[in-house]
């Protein structure tokens, strides 16, 4: 049967991984892929007797943390769909998403609980209410409050049968809600396949980079810094078949490697050959091989993926020879070239897999935001090893340059303002950085000045800088750095494979390359659209399927996507999307506050910082203290001005329309 491919990816590992392979790594808890698994199970299985079933949805309101993980592939299991929560809401906030999403139940930390109590009687749908407290794992000392239920009781006293419900890959996987650039939050609707077609444009672009196979007869194995990189990175690929090249008799060898698709999303044809003692892959085919792989793929990409996770236990060795006949009687899995090495290729199944290839990811910014959940997503669905999570709930510089070399990360993503603080922290240089592969920044800009001293201290690191947002599941475009000659500022990259693009102008007709437009995307990540929204849908989606990103931009001379800016006013700071509309309804209820406009200004640390330009009421005095401490409880810590400039009076039009870029012109500098 068809389960959820997040549950199925969870649900093979846990099967075939050797049993003390971690899958989560918080503090000093090292959770297996079987423990892990048995949780889901049991979660799953207790909010199913809860009521929660196929479509209904289910939100929690948690931080970084292992439960995050397991709840949201709890509730995928049944085919439910599940809500995170953004921790950083005040009441009003979480009530409006509890309510807008239609959410049947309600799992939390128990430091909210104080939230919880008072948004209870408001929301009338929730059928049960979730408090974790204490420690994970642990079976809890005290009852809880009156009217909730406990998590780890729950686990503890349920089944850990796997439940078997048809999840189909157009199936809703999330509901995320964005704050965007037009208001209030929006429940943004992504299916499986959304994310999957994601997941496979960013493998083939990453594939894209490797060098020409016309490279086959040079006797380098990388022309350059950015090469050496990009082998690195994607010599994991390999998996299992990277066993042969071990073999003194694979010199000169070449292995052509095909995985075919009928879907939107083409991956390029590999080969390898061994060259200065290492595997080399290029893109493209040669007539001539002495061992050739095609496999047809399904919708899923992480097929493929599968087939390497079965040698790793005895169990898994012998499950996986049917389903290798089964692939080739289907005529989706062939192998031609030489007897010797085809027999070779067979034996492999029966040796067990090098551990080189199992990685570590530290996704930093919040699970609630797309960036670090989809990454989290890829590296489950499509790569093999662990997810580090620091303890911290605030960014902390010093705990994740110990991560990084304690627990030696592969993969890292951290927002701008994150990797700012990171690479200026003196302390760097202390530690050894040198495992890292993949350094990935996104959800802002990052200046070429900080991409270069990310290079120099990461010095084995890909550079990949992703551009998009949530409702394309949510990568666009990517710039790939491996070195410092390659960075150019305001660069967001290439268009990923399967993705369509347009910059129009205010009449919708495309621009000529270097002429400034608003972006406009097609492609199968795009989402179904805004929940019980239909007239907000319209409004970005066009009827021939255009998305309308409201992203300002143009095209290089050199194929790349250039950023200039958002096409309505919205607010980056540190990552966050913060819509000045939402600041300025809370200040209008000020009583000293006549008008008051809310806009973004450069910061070096953060991107952008929140400014109010106030116009008191006439006889009011007020502080600039006084005006943000006003915003306290009435909405998110980040959203809250952080400087307050009173002035006279705000240019307006003749329509008595606040002229937001005149403020900006007048009020919007750095302060000295």
């Amino acid at each position: 049967m068809n389960r959820s491919p997040f549950y199925q990816a969870l649900r093979l590992r846990a099967k075939y991984f050797p049993p003390a392979t971690p899958s989560v790594i918080f503090g000093d808890l090292r959770i297996t892929w079987k423990e892990q698994f048995d949780r889901v199970n049991r979660l799953a299985n207790a909010l199913s007797k809860m009521g929660i079933k196929k479509g209904d949805k289910c939100a929690f309101l948690f931080h970084n943390c292992p439960e995050f993980l397991e709840i949201n592939l709890a509730i995928q299991a049944l085919g439910a769909v599940p809500v995170p929560v953004n921790y950083r809401y005040v009441k009003n906030e979480v009530e409006y998403v509890l309510e807008n999403s239609d959410a049947q139940g309600f799992l939390f930390e128990d430091e909210f609980l104080p939230l919880v109590k008072e948004i209870r009687g408001s929301l009338p749908q929730i059928k049960f209410y979730v408090i974790q407290t204490g420690r994970y794992g642990q079976k809890p000392t005290v009852a809880p409050p009156p009217g909730l239920l406990h998590y780890e009781d729950l686990i503890r006293t349920s089944s850990p049968k796997e439940p078997r419900v048809e999840v189909g890959l157009d199936d809703l996987a999330v509901l995320m809600y964005t704050g965007g650039t037009t208001g209030r939050s929006k429940g943004v609707m992504l299916t499986y396949l959304n994310f999957i077609a994601n997941q496979q444009q960013i493998t083939s672009l990453l594939l894209s980079m490797l060098p020409p196979v016309s490279t086959l007869n040079d006797p380098l194995y990388a022309r350059n810094e950015s090469e050496r990189k990009i082998q690195g990175a994607l010599n994991v690929l390999l998996g299992q078949l990277a066993l042969l090249f071990e073999d003194p008799g694979m010199e000169g060898k070449i292995l052509s490697f095909e995985l075919q698709s009928d879907g939107p999303i083409v991956l390029p044809p590999i080969t390898a050959i061994l060259k200065e003692g290492k595997v080399k892959l290029m893109t493209g085919t040669t007539e001539k091989y002495d061992l050739r792989v095609q496999f047809k793929l399904g919708e899923n990409f992480a097929e493929f993926v599968e087939l390497s996770i079965y040698p790793y236990t005895w169990a898994g060795k012998l499950a996986l020879i049917p389903r290798i006949l089964k692939l080739q009687l289907s005529g989706r899995f062939k192998v031609g070239g030489s007897l010797a090495l085809r027999l070779k290729m067979l034996a492999l199944n029966f040796k067990n897999p090098p551990t080189t290839d199992f990685i570590r990811t530290l996704p930093a910014p919040p699970f609630f935001h797309l960036a670090s959940y989809a990454l989290w997503l890829l590296f489950l669905c499509n790569q093999k090893g662990t997810t580090v999570i620091p303890l911290n709930q605030s960014f902390d510089p010093a705990e994740v340059l110990n991560l990084i070399e304690k627990e030696k990360i592969t993969w890292t993503f951290m927002v701008p303002t994150q990797w700012k603080k990171l690479v200026d922290d003196p302390r760097i240089d202390q530690h050894d950085l040198s495992s890292m592969k993949i350094a990935l920044t996104g959800a802002a800009l990052l200046s070429d000045k900080y991409k270069k001293k990310m290079l120099t201290a990461f010095h084995e690191a890909l550079l990949v800088d992703a551009f998009g947002q949530t409702e394309m599941a949510p990568v666009t475009t990517a710039k790939v750095d491996g070195d410092a000659e390659s960075v150019r500022d305001r660069s967001v990259g290439k268009l990923l494979s399967g993705l369509e693009v347009k910059i129009v102008n205010e009449k919708d007709e495309a621009v000529a390359d270097g002429e400034i437009g608003e972006l406009q995307y097609k492609g199968a990540s795009l989402m179904k659209g805004y929940y019980k929204d239909q007239e907000k849908t319209n409004q970005v989606i066009t009827s021939d399927g255009w998305f309308r990103s409201g992203d300002l931009a143009y095209r290089g001379q050199d194929g790349e996507i250039y950023m200039v800016e958002r096409k309505q006013e919205c607010i980056n700071s540190g990552g966050e999307k913060i819509f000045p509309l939402d600041v300025e309804d809370i200040l209008h209820a000020h009583p000293k506050i006549a008008d008051v406009c809310v806009i973004g200004v450069p910061d070096e640390q953060w991107g952008e910082i929140i400014r109010a330009v106030v116009v008191l009421k006439p006889g009011e005095k007020a502080t600039p203290e006084e005006i943000i401490d006003f915003c306290k409880d009435k909405i998110a810590s980040y959203k809250k001005p952080r400087q307050v400039v009173f002035v006279e009076g705000l240019p307006v039009s003749p329509i008595g329309k606040v002229l937001r870029a005149k403020i900006k012109e007048l009020w919007g500098q750095p302060k000295s």
